[in-house]
């Protein structure tokens, strides 16, 4: 354990943390139980994912267990598969990147068009460049050669003949 530093030490002696689970969450900003609890384990877990850390579903279990004081194996099915559902999505969302938020719907964007004076009537775009031409398509895949086909074809017949 880390002598040096009590958070660590206090995050550490959570049941399912250890010292290196307790730095992750102080290098991700979470540095209490109960600004864990306020957060919630998804969201705790968000947090270090976005801070570079390998987060697993386990470490969720992990995290829900240590604010219930319970063996992350002991938790019940209902809340795991609760957990798992959330993580999924959190994980997705991570993936996906930040919301795009149009200027127009920034409050600063709205006050900062109706404070602009109003425009003289708006001029018509320049007209497109030249197009360019498209790549070439790619060469299509070789196919086997016919024979190769048609001596597949004769063997099942071959066979059938035989059997009768």
């Amino acid at each position: 354990m880390s002598a040096i530093d009590p958070v660590v030490t206090e995050l550490a002696a959570l049941k399912n943390l250890g010292e290196k689970t307790a730095l992750w969450l102080v290098d991700a900003g979470v540095r209490s139980r109960s600004e864990m609890a306020k957060l919630g384990a998804i969201e705790v877990c968000r947090r270090m994912l976005l801070a570079g850390h390998p987060v697993s579903l386990v470490a969720a279990y992990a995290i829900e267990g240590a604010l219930t004081d319970t063996h992350w194996n002991q938790i019940p099915p209902q809340k795991k598969l609760e957990v798992q559902r959330l993580f999924a999505v959190m994980k997705r969302g991570i993936a996906a990147g930040p919301p795009v938020v149009k200027a127009a719907a920034r409050p600063a964007a709205k006050a900062a068009a109706a404070a602009a004076p109003a425009k003289e009537e708006a001029k018509p775009a320049p007209a497109p460049g030249p197009v360019k031409a498209a790549a070439p398509a790619a060469k299509p895949v070789a196919k086997a050669p016919a024979k190769t086909a048609a001596k597949s074809a004769a063997k099942p017949a071959a066979k059938t003949a035989k059997s009768k």
